[in-house]
């Protein structure tokens, strides 16, 4: 069973959260690789035999119950040449051997590692014991190394599982089973077991070592481009881009000094550039969009060169758009982002299908675009998605968008803080809440989806907009009580609505506020550790207060609500005022109270600390604007 480097970046990499919150940008990938895998597999299994054989099954038929052997009828079958049985056997139309290995490849690909092995020792006592024509080979226990190796039941530690596997070949093999000997998809197995396991560094020693072997003399068993491209991987799953680009550079030069001797010749290849750019797409680190970009630049340099193994794909160009989604402190991303796109859109009209973009492309643009500080930003966003949808409903089915397409524009309107922010992110909730009712639930919001709108609805300040937030929240909790886990409310939910009314013009504002902060408490006293309020549900219910604004008793009545909201920080005991906390405190005390009542309260009466309740509960730093 040969695993392909498209095989292991899919499992390693593909699986995995992917950038700034997406599922995966690369999920179509991990299913093409995954197709590859299965054919590389099956023409491997038919390769390692010398004749073509039927592809018949033994339960093509029904068995015939034989019974235990007789004592002549046991003579008979170990006096029998065991290659004749097997030639009579193809000659039926059915390898043994095949059949065996073609069990153990389905047991592999199913995720069944003990029942393989299981299956293997089994056929082992069967031919020792004379029940059975031919003893497994290496095909067969590499599809249980492999069946390991892919697993990831916690039942078992499979690099243990592995090396144990690997030490029992190397065993059998010294005994003379040269049938069993490790051979290069073995090793590569190994290479593997150690990535998937997040040990890049042993992955990169049995690297070290295959080369080693290499150089003595077994030319069959040296490093080829599937055992740099797993070691390539372990690394950029394990969040070492360097050390991943240092195996690239190393692939080049060997690929450059290669003198024709190599039987497996080892390129650099648009899957490892590919990792590379998804590891720096999603390490968060800053100048990590600028490397990738100039990656994506390099290999559209080799391309256009003539080096066909590093043509750029519509992967390596979505990874290096999702980089620069990130780098929200560069004010270049957005025209960095787009000048890619249309890049990939000239491709793709001149005639290279590779570089077409797709929806998750035109999501990151989105992503990328929303977080910017351009003008009009979220409106240029909405412009995007509008454009994919009428192009899917033209028939371009790549361009469908999907939750978190409509999630990233709602982002976008949230971030912009423009008055009509609000507006357009119900209207897109409400939409997607359509499109779920009529038989696409993949498109119903959740709890990030509401959290979103409710945010730009507290943004935009318009009347009505936090009596709207409120409103979601209900609606969140009565969905959530009918049993959609998908919209559970939770603590940054409730902050939102708060922050929503504490922006508001509605002059009992601060008495909502404290409403929430209750029920939260209530449920979180009740055990629903969902509900539980922090730092930011106090400061936001204290701006309530601080912001508030009418007569003198609705002002008195918002100062107590703030004072009471530092007071339940103050009992608190994983609770601790911050900076943001004074200063909204002051804020309170400032605009809500008379001067003299000013002065009585920072005297100590009772409202500023614990015990001594006085100007002391303030910081040091804060003492010079307490007493202006």
């Amino acid at each position: 069973m040969k695993l392909s480097s498209a095989a292991v970046c899919a499992f390693l990499l593909f699986t995995t959260k992917g950038v700034n919150g997406f599922a995966t940008p690369f999920t179509s990938l991990a299913h093409r690789l995954s197709t590859q895998l299965s054919v590389q597999q099956d023409e491997n299994n038919v390769a390692s035999y010398d004749n073509p054989l039927s592809k018949a099954h033994p339960r093509d038929k029904p068995r015939k119950k034989t019974g235990n052997l007789s004592p002549s009828k046991r003579r008979r079958l170990e006096k029998r040449p065991m290659k004749n049985d097997r030639s009579n056997a193809i000659a039926k139309g059915n390898d043994p051997l095949l059949s065996l290995n073609i069990n153990l490849d389905y047991l592999a690909k199913s995720g069944r590692a003990i029942h393989a092995e299981e299956l293997l020792v089994k056929i082992e006592k069967m031919f020792e014991s004379g029940y059975y024509v031919v003893r497994p080979d290496n095909v067969s226990y590499n599809s249980v190394l492999n069946a390991y190796a892919m697993n990831e039941s916690e039942e078992y530690d499979s690099v243990k599982e592995v090396q144990r596997l690997l030490k029992k070949m190397e065993t059998l093999s010294e005994q003379g089973l040269s049938a069993v000997q490790p051979n290069i998809v073995t090793l590569n197995t190994v290479c593997l077991a150690f990535a998937k396991n997040n040990q890049p560094e042993k992955a990169h020693q049995l690297l070290n070592d295959m080369e080693e072997l290499y150089q003595s003399g077994k030319k069959d068993l040296g490093p080829n481009t599937i055992t740099f491209n797993s070691v390539i991987c372990a690394y950029a799953k394990a969040k070492k881009q360097q050390e991943a680009e240092d195996l690239l550079k190393r692939m080049m030069t060997i690929s450059r000094e290669n003198d024709g001797e190599r039987e497996d010749e080892i390129k650099a290849d648009t899957i490892a550039f590919n990792t590379i750019l998804h590891a720096w797409a999603v390490s968060n680190i800053r100048g990590a969009p600028l490397r990738a970009q100039q990656l994506l630049d390099h290999m559209t340099t080799l391309y256009n060169a003539g080096n066909e193994d590093v043509k750029p794909d519509v992967f390596s160009y979505t990874a290096t758009l999702s980089a620069w989604a990130g780098a929200t402190y560069d004010p270049q991303a957005a025209d960095r982002a787009l000048e890619i796109l249309h890049l990939m859109e000239n491709q793709c009209a001149l005639g290279n299908k590779d570089a077409c973009p797709n929806a998750v492309t035109y999501t990151a643009v989105i992503n990328c675009v929303g977080k910017s500080k351009k003008p009009n930003a979220a409106l240029e966003a909405y412009e995007i998605l509008l454009s994919m949808e009428k192009r899917w409903r033209e028939g371009e089915e790549d361009l469908r968008p999907d939750l978190i397409t409509y999630s990233s524009v709602i982002d976008a309107f949230a971030r912009s803080g423009e008055d009509y922010a609000g507006e357009k992110a119900v209207e897109l909730l409400d939409y997607m809440i359509t499109l779920a009712e009529s038989g696409y639930p993949q498109y119903g919001p959740n709890t990030q989806t509401y959290c979103s709108v409710i945010s730009a609805l507290g943004k935009s300040k318009m009347r009505g907009n936090a009596d709207a937030a409120n409103q979601l929240l209900n609606d969140m909790e009565k969905m959530y009580e009918l049993g959609n886990t998908d919209v559970a409310p939770n603590t940054i939910i409730f902050n939102a609505v708060i922050d929503a009314w504490a922006k508001s013009s509605f002059r009992f504002k601060a008495l909502r506020a404290r409403d929430l902060v209750d029920k939260m408490e209530t449920e979180f006293q009740a055990g629903n550790i969902h509900y539980k309020p922090d730092i930011i549900t106090y400061n936001s219910v204290i701006n309530a207060g601080a912001s508030a604004f009418g007569d003198q008793t609705v002002k008195s009545n918002a100062f107590r609500i703030a004072m009471d909201a530092f007071k339940r920080i103050q009992l608190t005991d994983d609770l601790k005022a911050n900076s943001v906390t004074y200063s909204l405190l002051l804020k309170a005390i400032r605009k809500l109270i008379s001067k003299e009542e000013q002065r009585q309260k920072m005297s100590g009466l009772g409202y500023m600390g614990t015990d001594p309740k006085d100007l002391r509960s303030f910081p040091e730093s804060w003492k010079c604007n307490a007493g202006r």
